[in-house]
């Protein structure tokens, strides 16, 4: 659901911006579209902390010791808090060593961690220190469309299966699974 909010909200900004030669002239379509994207990368940011803190429950809420899983439930809020690329691997591997590599080589793989980064300073900037966005809104929508595959990297590595990701939100985007290997073909007898 969260990543949807942030959807409509993108695709209104776009709007908005394909219609600017209807702007009234009190109205600066450059400084409309850097509002617009200075919050969208505030909203962004939140659907994304949103999106890892649902997705560490998914894990966690298998484990089928209460204590365990409230105390496992208890630290997801701290570890969502960080969420630059490092603090993900992180995380992933206080898990396993073995999520935290599987998601550094989907990352490593694709090149798009510049985006999840942009995005993350980019709030910062905004958020904190009261500065303007300094990316256009086509350079969001690229973001937005690799940010969603970064967070199926992150999914998968936490062994969630496709089902639990789209209980989170059915627009991160899951990697397609590797092709099965066809079938070794048995010779016949003549």
């Amino acid at each position: 659901m969260s990543l949807a909010i942030f959807e409509s909200f993108l695709k209104f900004a776009e709007g908005a911006m394909g219609s600017k030669a209807d702007l009234p002239n009190a109205i600066d379509a450059a400084e409309l579209e850097n509002a617009l994207v200075s919050h969208s990368v505030v909203l962004l940011h939140s659907h994304m902390e949103q999106c890892l803190r649902n997705a560490i429950e998914a894990r966690c809420v298998r484990c089928v010791d209460p204590e365990v899983r409230a105390f496992a439930l208890s630290v997801r809020d701290k570890e969502t808090g960080r969420i630059g690329i490092s603090s993900l691997k992180d995380t992933l591997g206080r898990f396993s060593e073995e999520y935290k590599i599987a998601f550094r080589t989907q990352l490593d793989v694709s090149g798009l961690a510049d985006s999840w980064e942009s995005i993350k300073n980019q709030r910062v900037a905004v958020a904190h220190h009261g500065q303007p966005a300094t990316c256009s809104l086509a350079d969001l929508r690229l973001y937005y469309e690799n940010i969603r595959r970064i967070l199926g990297f992150f999914c998968t590595a936490l062994g969630l299966d496709p089902a639990e990701v789209t209980g989170i939100s059915n627009l991160i985007v899951l990697a397609p699974a590797p092709a099965a290997a066809p079938a070794p073909v048995q010779a016949t007898s003549p």
